[in-house]
C-alpha cells in the first residue's frame, strides 16, 4: 500500500522527501550515501544501488544427463534470449562429450557476444565478452528487414533463371537472421529489467518493446518460410515469377507499413490478401507457403497498430 509523505521546503526553489525508515535499513542507507533516482513521468523510481548491477549479471547453472546433448543447444539459447551473461553447463563422465560439445559450438555460432570461456572434464562455462547495449534494438531490425529483402531478391532471381545458387543462398541466409532475432530478444528482456538499459538500446518507452519485438519475431517468421519455400523448390517443385512478386509486395508492404505507417502500403496488403484467398487457388505446398507469408504480412501490419496504440498512451 503506498505510504503518504509530506514535502519539505529545502532552500527557495527545492523540496524534499523523507524515506521510510524501514527501507533505509534494509539496504543500510545512511546520510551521506548515493541513492539512485528515474524520472518515469508519472511517478519516480529510487533504487539503493544502480540497477545495471543487480539485475544484468546474471549466472546459469545446466546440469546435462546423458541423452540429453542435444537439447544442449536450445536450452543455451533460451538463457542467452532471457539475458544470461553465463552459463555453465555441468555433465557427468557417461555424458557423450563429443556430441554435447558440437551442439554448444553450433549454438556459440547463433548468438552475439556469447564465447566459450573455460572447458574442463566436467563442465563448460560460456561468458558474454560483448556489450550487446552498444546495439540499438532499431540497428537490429534494419539488419533482418536487409536479410528479408535480399532472400527476397534471389528468390525473384531463382524464378527468372532456374539457378539453384539462389536457392542455397536464402537457406544460409536465415542462421544470420536467427542470429539477430536471438540478440533482440536479448535486448527485449535486458530492457524490461531495467529502463536504463531501454534507453541506451534506443527504447526510452518500455510499452513500445512489445511491437517491437513482435515485429522482429514475425520477419524471423517469414525468414523461416521462405526457407521452406527455397527446401521445396530444390525437390523439383515450381514457383512462378507472377506468385514471387506476390510475397515480395506482401513482406515489402508489411515492411513499409511498419517502419512508416504508410496507409498506400497498408491498402495494398489488404488487397492482395483478399485477392489471393477469394480466387479459389489451387492447393498446394507453394500456394499453401504464400498464403502463410500474406498472413504473416499482415501480422507486421498489426504490429503497427500495436505500436501506435501505445505511442499514444506515452504521450
Amino acid at each position: 500500500m503506498p505510504l503518504a509523505r509530506k514535502l519539505i521546503r529545502l532552500g527557495k526553489a527545492s523540496l524534499a522527501v523523507t524515506l521510510p525508515s524501514k527501507w533505509l535499513k534494509k539496504h543500510d542507507l545512511k546520510e551521506g550515501q548515493d541513492i539512485y533516482i528515474e524520472d518515469r513521468d508519472e511517478y519516480l523510481e529510487i533504487w539503493p544501488k544502480p540497477r545495471e548491477a543487480e539485475e544484468i549479471k546474471q549466472d546459469a547453472q545446466v546440469e546435462i544427463e546423458p541423452g540429453e546433448e542435444k537439447s544442449a543447444e536450445r536450452i543455451i539459447i533460451s538463457y542467452y534470449s532471457a539475458g544470461y551473461t553465463s552459463i555453465r553447463i555441468s555433465y557427468p563422465k557417461k555424458t557423450n562429450k563429443t556430441l554435447l560439445k558440437e551442439n554448444i559450438r553450433r549454438s556459440l555460432l547463433r548468438l552475439v557476444g556469447l564465447e566459450a570461456f573455460e572447458e574442463e572434464e566436467n563442465y563448460f562455462l560460456l561468458q558474454m565478452i560483448a556489450d550487446t547495449s552498444t546495439i540499438s534494438i532499431e540497428k537490429i531490425i534494419s539488419r533482418m528487414e536487409l536479410l528479408l529483402k535480399n532472400n527476397l531478391r534471389d528468390l525473384e532471381e531463382y524464378a527468372r533463371t532456374g539457378h539453384m545458387q539462389y536457392l542455397k543462398s536464402v537457406i544460409e541466409r536465415d542462421e544470420e537472421l536467427d542470429k539477430f532475432y536471438f540478440l533482440l530478444s536479448r535486448q527485449v528482456a535486458l530492457s524490461l529489467k531495467s529502463s536504463s538499459y531501454a534507453e541506451k538500446v534506443g527504447i526510452p518507452q518500455r510499452p513500445l518493446l512489445l511491437p517491437y519485438f513482435n515485429y522482429a519475431k514475425t520477419l524471423e517468421r517469414l525468414g523461416d518460410v521462405l526457407v521452406s519455400l527455397a527446401r521445396i523448390l530444390q525437390r523439383g517443385q515450381t514457383v512462378t515469377e507472377e506468385q514471387v512478386e506476390v510475397i515480395k509486395k506482401a513482406v515489402t508492404c508489411g515492411i513499409n507499413a511498419f517502419q512508416k505507417g504508410d496507409k498506400v502500403s497498408k491498402k495494398e496488403l489488404g488487397k492482395l490478401y483478399s485477392s489471393f484467398f477469394t480466387q479459389g487457388k489451387e492447393l498446394n505446398l507453394i500456394t499453401y507457403l504464400i498464403g502463410n507469408v500474406l498472413s504473416l504480412s499482415l501480422d507486421l501490419l498489426e504490429a503497427r497498430v500495436d505500436f501506435e496504440a501505445l505511442s499514444s498512451v506515452q504521450k
